[in-house]
């Protein structure tokens, strides 16, 4: 099954529309709650279909899971439909891609969403991890435990309370279009909604925190840390845009201990990037 919106300007999600690729036979209409403000669907190449529903039981709580051929819509250029989702998918596509080059081309298309790699057993993707974190992997996850399980479905459900912010990160993916760290400041900010980040992006870019810092650093960039406290700032723009109310419920998504704690954070972060330079000045431009 392929999914596809019903039309480009459809962002609530409350109307999606699954259609069978060449030779399927059929299309049916999924539906969920207008009233909800957040999208609570995951979709899965098929390469991960079997893997996911292991992982996550017949019933994952708090989201749907929806099967699809990524590939195929690569192919097709239908991809761009995918921009209000988050993406799964193998170390290997049902159509034979690699996730590299898969998670590459969809960074191209939708720089804003969600992308994880699920696999097996660490062997599966020991040799990719490079080549996924340069092509802009969120992260990757081995289900060969059940902690590591449990990890993945409590970062579908992070991801999905705390949805990216879609217009900040297309601007920033269009300005570091020709830096070479453009993978790991996107990362930082596109992951700001997760206390954890720090050791995410170590697993990811296998590198520790000072390393990740000097590469920032030579770059003339803020710090990483700096960026996602960036993109922490930019997820809460995003929810307030959507209508999730009131500020404190923000602030607790985002894991501010109060409103006011989050409306200082947000004060003093633009301060901060006002004094670190031209390249800081465009994370401090996009902060309300």
């Amino acid at each position: 099954m392929l999914l596809e919106t019903t039309s480009s300007s459809n962002e609530d999600g409350s109307r999606v529309w699954l259609r069978t690729p060449p030779d399927g036979v059929e299309s049916f209409v999924t539906g969920t709650n207008p009233l909800t403000p957040l999208r609570r669907e995951i979709v899965a190449d098929s390469s991960c279909a079997k893997l996911l529903s292991e992982a996550l039981g017949d019933h994952p709580s708090g989201f749907q899971v929806v099967t699809a051929d990524i590939g195929w819509m690569l192919s097709m250029g239908s991809a761009s439909t995918l921009g209000k989702s988050t993406i799964v998918m193998a170390p290997t596509l049902a159509n034979g891609w690699g996730a590299p080059e898969a998670v590459e081309q969809l960074r191209a298309m939708v720089p804003h969403v969600g992308i994880y790699v699920v696999a097996r057993e660490a062997a599966e993707v020991a040799r990719l991890l490079p080549k996924l974190a340069a092509a802009g992997v969120d992260e990757v996850f081995c289900m060969d435990s059940p902690s590591d399980m449990h990890a993945f479905e409590e970062t579908l459900q992070a991801r999905l309370t705390a949805p990216p912010p879609e217009a900040e990160i297309r601007l920033l993916w269009k300005w570091f279009r020709e830096s070479p760290e453009r993978a790991l400041v996107m990362h930082c900010v596109r992951n700001g909604f997760r206390l954890d980040v720090w050791s995410i992006r170590s697993r990811v870019f296998n590198a520790c925190r000072k390393t990740l810092q000097n590469r920032m650093s030579v770059m003339g960039l803020p710090s990483p840390g700096i960026l996602s406290r960036c993109g922490r700032v930019l997820h809460a723009q995003e929810l307030e845009r959507l209508g999730v109310r009131p500020t404190g419920v923000v602030a607790d998504i985002l894991g501010f201990p109060s409103a006011s704690a989050m409306q200082r954070a947000r004060r003093r972060l633009r301060k901060a990037l006002m004094t670190r330079g031209r390249q800081a000045l465009v994370f401090a431009s996009l902060l309300k």
